[in-house]
């Protein structure tokens, strides 16, 4: 390889431009959608695949074997299930097979960073989200102040550029002005507690500061939703019996502060109600965490053909539909099986568990967010739920590293050489691990 390549490929190991695009990017367009005909597709789907391509190109990104063997094997019993439904005289969604082949090829690829890449990587993150939280709090406070809630996104971007079929604008309780916050640019309530519930994990085993640490837990407050609580929670478990227990210390005043608002303000009262109402086949929590395995999972099984190669791409979102039940979502496990069968159950989501399970980085946040990916997400092809599962648990690297250490080592005599073809400022950047 030419010096200057092996620049520019070493480069991108320490300042991971395609992961940084690739999470600010998932982040920030969930809510945008490019319409195709009377479907949308979400803007972050072709987005991440084209920094995928373009970090592939670069060396940022690495195909594994193994990876792509779990890849593959996923892929090829879809597309037989699929072949198996058309044969049975079925008429699966192609373009939901498509988006899963598209959604998944993260599984079969990694970053391939430095330790410094990582942690530019999980600043980004962690101020991104900050500022996230920031939002948050600001909408709930304008809200208590008098000013209405407003969806200032859908003021400025048309109306068939934004993603339909969230609860974008949501309300505490139904007919309460007081609405629910989403940071703006998420797609509901729930999705910007997930991401808070992460940064707040991340903040905490890195040894944040405790500002940042408040602001981003109190953030969490107002989306009113148990999301982000779903990943926080088993971290928090996890670190304070590891080495990072001495951080947990930073989120003390944020708990203080949290638990004033919610006495003070109808947040609390709402978050007593909403941690019981998954039984209230009335409320969102039972249609998406009860109703879908009610009424997917025994008609998946009824008829033997079906039951093993399933009823086709996208046939469990047009099944609810027809059944009156349009508020009910199609979660991985009731969806896979209903649209892929036993083959789907076991060629499919089998292998993805795990892969997640004993590939994914060793982190606190990985287990609330296998729980939250598996049960607590609203579909198996859910764009911004699917990449942030497979960004945090498996496409970056598991690196040790002080919070505080900015600089690279010192370069060994073997890189040095690039300095002799005119590139001293990037020669460095080939280091390998």
């Amino acid at each position: 390889m030419h010096p200057t390549e092996a620049a520019a490929q070493g480069g991108s190991r320490w300042t991971a431009p395609c992961c940084i695009a690739m999470l600010v990017g998932s982040t920030l367009f969930q809510r945008l959608a490019v319409p195709l005909g009377e479907q949308q597709l979400s803007l972050t789907i072709p987005f991440v695949l084209a920094m995928l391509a373009v970090g592939l190109v670069s060396g940022e990104f690495r195909v594994e074997a193994a990876r792509l063997r779990v890849f593959a094997l996923m892929a090829a019993v879809a597309v037989a299930c699929t072949i198996g439904h058309l044969v049975l005289g079925g008429a699966p969604s192609l373009l939901s097979v498509v988006l899963f082949l598209a959604l998944y090829a993260l599984v079969g690829v990694s970053a391939d960073l430095t330790a410094q890449g990582l942690a530019t990587v999980e600043r980004v993150f962690l101020g991104l989200m900050t500022i996230a939280a920031v939002v948050s709090i600001g909408q709930m406070v304008a809200q208590l102040t008098g000013v209405p809630y407003e969806d200032y996104l859908a003021g400025i971007v048309p109306a068939d550029l934004l993603l339909e079929g969230y609860n974008t604008a949501d309300p505490i309780a139904y007919g309460d002005p007081l609405y629910r916050s989403n940071g703006i640019v998420f797609l509901e309530p729930s999705f910007l507690s997930l991401f808070l519930g992460l940064a707040v994990a991340l903040a905490l085993y890195r040894g944040a500061g405790v500002l940042q640490v408040t602001v981003l837990l109190v953030g969490m407050v107002p989306p009113l939703a148990g999301s982000g609580f779903v990943v926080l929670v088993p971290a928090l478990v996890l670190m304070l019996f590891g080495a990072q227990r001495r951080h947990l210390v930073a989120a003390l005043p944020a708990i203080a502060i949290a638990l004033v608002v919610a006495t003070l303000t109808p947040l609390g009262e709402r978050y007593l109600e909403r941690s019981t109402e998954a039984s209230d086949p009335r409320t969102s929590s039972s249609a998406r965490l009860v109703q879908p395995y009610e009424l997917l999972l025994p008609p998946a099984v009824e008829d033997t053909p079906r039951a093993i190669v399933g009823h086709g791409a996208g046939a469990a979102d047009d099944y609810l539909i027809d059944i009156g039940k349009l508020d009910a979502t199609a979660p991985v496990v009731p969806k896979v099986l209903y649209e892929y069968g036993i083959l789907g159950l076991l060629g499919i989501l089998l292998p993805l568990v795990l892969f997640l399970g004993g590939g994914a980085v060793p982190r606190p946040w990985t287990i609330g967010l296998l729980v939250a990916y598996l049960y607590v997400n609203a579909s198996f092809l859910q764009s911004t739920q699917v990449f942030l599962t497979l960004f945090w648990m498996t496409l970056l690297p598991a690196h040790r590293y002080s919070w505080r250490r900015t600089q690279p080592p010192a370069l060994p005599d073997r890189v040095k050489g690039a300095e002799d073809h005119g590139h001293p400022s990037t020669a460095h950047d080939s280091l390998r691990r």
